[in-house]
């Protein structure tokens, strides 16, 4: 009795087991699932790309997805972010500047899609018009190589400097110039310290949504406009093996509806600074 009584406990036993890890087992591809309907997102922690990021969670929502998203200020923690897999996407820069990221770190993010033009020029609050700008005026200009080369451009564009004939644009730096009349001096400085920076110079350059930041208005006080053919979309960044996934598709569809592009308008109380890609 006692033997029949110890098999049918272990009978139980390897009837049990199984049936734990079965269970477990389930619990874990539940869990798989669930996280496979999550989009985890690094925006970049300016107004107007927070304001967007909240609409973009409700518009995904709605296509059965949940993005779970985060607000940084550091464009290399945002694309680092992205780079090694702990967030699906970023929110944050054009295609240059991530161009710029995947050959300085080796990286290998690629744009998902396009989601608006933030427009670029010359701006002054010192000045009405680049006739204006005295011998020796001071400039600043950003000093990442996706933008750098922009300011050239433009000043070049405008006649106010020469550069050396057959340099590729996106390779043209300060030391391409041959002739500078009015003998401007160059202040580089952090993308985020633009606006500052335009208090001590006599002009500089600007995106439109920065310079509405500091009340002017790209249609009225831009002293220069950039060439559209230099004008870069903004993107959402992600690596490129995840280029056509079904959560790219699904960023993509939330992103472009109307709730999104009211939300970019809102952000500037009803103004339209940014121009939508879609």
């Amino acid at each position: 009795m006692k033997r029949q009584s110890i098999l049918k406990k272990l009978a139980l036993v390897f009837v049990i087991i199984p049936l734990a890890f079965a269970l477990s087992a389930c619990g874990q591809q539940k869990q798989t699932a669930d996280d496979d309907k999550v989009i985890k997102f690094a925006s970049c922690n300016l107004k107007v790309y927070e304001d967007t990021t909240k609409v973009l969670a409700q518009e995904v929502e709605k296509l059965g997805y949940k993005l779970e998203y985060t607000f940084l200020a550091d464009n290399t923690q945002l694309n680092e972010a992205v780079e090694s897999g702990e967030y699906f996407a970023n929110y944050h820069q054009h295609t240059p500047y991530m161009n710029e990221f995947n050959e300085a770190h080796k990286a290998h993010l690629a744009a998902a899609f396009k989601v608006f033009t933030d427009r670029a020029g010359l701006f002054s609050t010192k000045h009405q018009s680049l006739d204006e700008l005295p011998n020796g005026a001071q400039i600043s200009i950003p000093n990442d190589a996706g933008n750098n080369f922009r300011s050239f451009i433009i000043l070049a564009d405008a006649g106010l400097i020469k550069l050396k004939d057959g340099v590729e644009p996106i390779k043209v730096t300060q030391s391409s110039i041959v002739e500078n009349p009015k003998n401007l001096k160059f202040i580089e400085v952090d993308y985020t310290m633009l606006a500052r920076s335009l208090e001590e110079a006599d002009a500089g350059f600007l995106y439109a949504t920065v310079a509405a930041e500091i009340n002017l208005e790209f249609n009225k006080d831009v002293l220069a406009p950039e060439r559209e053919e230099f004008q870069a979309a903004d993107i959402i960044a992600v690596r490129q093996e995840n280029i056509g996934s079904e959560k790219a598709k699904i960023l993509e569809q939330a992103y472009k509806t109307d709730a999104v592009k009211k939300a970019l308008t809102d952000s500037y109380a009803g103004k339209e600074i940014l121009l939508p890609s879609w």
